[in-house]
């Protein structure tokens, strides 16, 4: 099993395999999928089943992975879910997969989560029968990588659009959107169409963009709370609210002080309640900004903005007053 970042060269040399995808990211299945389509040559039809519907289609798929027409033109079968395969198919299904005389190209998929073995460092498949089939095919990993990798996916992707992207631009990505693979290739592709050279992108073109500077700010408040920077967390706080509300703020900041709540009452380590809340290297900065505060004041934190929201859903404020005595309440010991 290989990374689908490590996958990809080979998929194009070669992409006349059998594939099998296991792992639970929907974007790194459509990507890989459409590169197996695009990296076949011919104009291949492709038909695509699912085990997890009704009992009937197991059937249908165990007739076309049987057939053999000399006749019939080359197709790709898309198997998703293939560990939801039935108990008594199993041993059909590694027969008619076993059968060299299927020209067919197939790809299959597990999107169940992965395991991980902390002593090799390694994701593995859970399910048996997925692990007894996987000698008929390419296994790829397309689960959630590291923010570490995203560099080289980014990369990728911006080879797709022919528009190399610099390291600058890159690390504003990551910064911004982690790992998020869809959000990423979107803004690539944006910035391929209105721009028409790398060259031509500078900070205040970014900011230019609605998404682009309402995300900066927004990074850019989040690392301040977890600084404990005062004068920025109201700066930038105070900026946000302006532009787009102040319940908008306060969201962002409920979600920093529960990831900071939660990893406190952990000695440090960061849930994956709080990770699933998160987005960006913040998620990396939780668990040493949870040193900066106590117990106490994230609690009272927590409390100040559970009751602000409250006031500002059944009451007439000013937001730009509130927000200062928010802040000021929160860090009256700064």
């Amino acid at each position: 099993m290989i990374k689908a970042i490590q996958a990809i060269q080979n998929i194009k040399k070669n992409p006349q395999s059998n594939f099998l995808l296991v792992g639970d990211n929907d974007f790194l299945y459509i990507y890989i999928k459409n590169l197996i389509k695009k990296s076949n040559t011919d104009s291949l039809e492709s038909i695509t089943f699912d085990c997890s519907d009704k009992a009937s289609v197991q059937d249908d798929i165990l007739n076309s992975l049987s057939a053999i027409d000399l006749f019939q033109s080359k197709k790709i079968i898309i198997i998703k879910n293939i560990n939801k395969i039935s108990k008594k198919n199993k041993d059909l299904f590694i027969n008619a997969l076993s059968n060299n005389e299927n020209s067919n190209i197939i790809i299959c998929t597990d999107s169940s989560f992965l395991g991980f073995d902390y002593k090799s460092k390694k994701n593995f498949i859970k399910s048996q029968f997925v692990n007894d089939i996987t000698p008929f095919f390419n296994v790829i990993d397309i689960t959630v990588p590291f923010e570490s990798e995203m560099g080289k996916w980014i990369t990728v992707f911006s080879s797709d659009f022919d528009f190399p992207i610099s390291n600058k631009i890159a690390n504003n990505l990551i910064e911004i959107f982690g790992n998020n693979f869809s959000a990423i290739y979107n803004e690539i592709s944006k910035l391929s169409v209105l721009a028409e050279s790398v060259e031509d992108i500078n900070e205040d073109w970014l900011d230019s963009f609605y998404d682009w500077k309402k995300n900066k700010q927004i990074w850019e408040l989040n690392y301040a709370i977890c600084d404990k920077d005062v004068d920025k967390v109201m700066s930038s706080g105070i900026s946000i609210l302006n532009q787009f509300g102040l319940l908008y703020v306060l969201n962002s900041f409920f979600t920093i002080f529960e990831a900071l709540f939660f990893t406190k009452i952990n000695n440090g380590t960061i849930t994956d309640f709080s990770r699933n809340n998160l987005r960006g290297k913040i998620i990396t900065k939780i668990p040493s900004s949870s040193e900066n505060y106590t117990l106490e004041e994230i609690e009272r934190g927590i409390n100040l903005l559970a009751g602000l929201d409250k006031k500002i859903k059944t009451r007439n404020i000013i937001n730009e007053s509130e927000f200062t005595n928010l802040v000021t309440q929160i860090y009256r010991y700064e």
